[in-house]
């Protein structure tokens, strides 16, 4: 719940997260709550500072651009890699999980958190079969980290062409074209970090 909140924005970024509220928020123990302060901070989404308690981490344009330029000599890494371990393997269920997220994507939702959890489920089926699970955890990382970005942003909502760009890495993918699905990867996530970096200066 707390990562969920931080990555839809409704937990602002620099926001003060106070425990025993959040707790009673959500109906839940003030401990292990606690424990994901601690945990969320080791990915980079909360700060704990001494005397200070703990905050959500917060955002600069600075900061998706370095995030971003991760992503890009990542993600397209894990892609290639999750396409030529299905073709190797015949793995059958690869199509039929990524079919289903992107048609998951593609309902109308109620919320913005409900779109970015869509669009998140989506883009992890894609490199889900990618044999290196470090670099997976890596790139599973940086994405949720570049999702407060969009969040804040609303980056994927403004993003003409979100919908052919998703439709574009689908086929690929589900057709094995290794190549062309790291193409339009690319091209999608410098596309968002241009929006980002759009309404940031707007």
């Amino acid at each position: 719940m707390l990562r969920r909140a931080i990555l839809s924005g409704e937990l602002a970024p620099g926001e003060k997260l106070f425990g025993e509220k959040l707790a009673k928020q959500w109906g839940v123990s003030a401990t292990p709550l606690r424990e994901s302060f601690q945990r969320l901070a080791g990915e980079g989404l909360v700060v704990i500072e001494p005397q200070r308690g703990a905050r959500v981490a917060p955002i600069s344009v600075a900061d998706a651009a370095e995030i971003y330029q991760v992503r890009l000599l990542l993600d397209p890494v894990a892609l290639r890699s999750s396409i030529d371990a299905v073709a190797a393997s015949g793995d059958h269920g690869y199509a039929g999980s990524v079919e289903g997220a992107h048609r998951e994507l593609l309902r109308r939702r109620r919320s913005m958190a409900e779109v970015q959890l869509a669009h998140r489920a989506f883009h992890l089926a894609l490199v889900a079969r990618c044999p290196n699970r470090l670099l997976l955890r890596q790139v599973e990382q940086l994405r949720d980290q570049s999702q407060r970005f969009q969040a804040v942003a609303g980056a994927v909502a403004s993003l003409g062409d979100a919908v052919a760009e998703h439709r574009a890495l689908c086929d690929a993918a589900l057709s094995g074209d290794a190549g062309r699905a790291v193409a339009v990867l690319t091209a999608h996530l410098e596309g968002t970090l241009a929006a980002v970096r759009r309404v940031a200066v707007g």
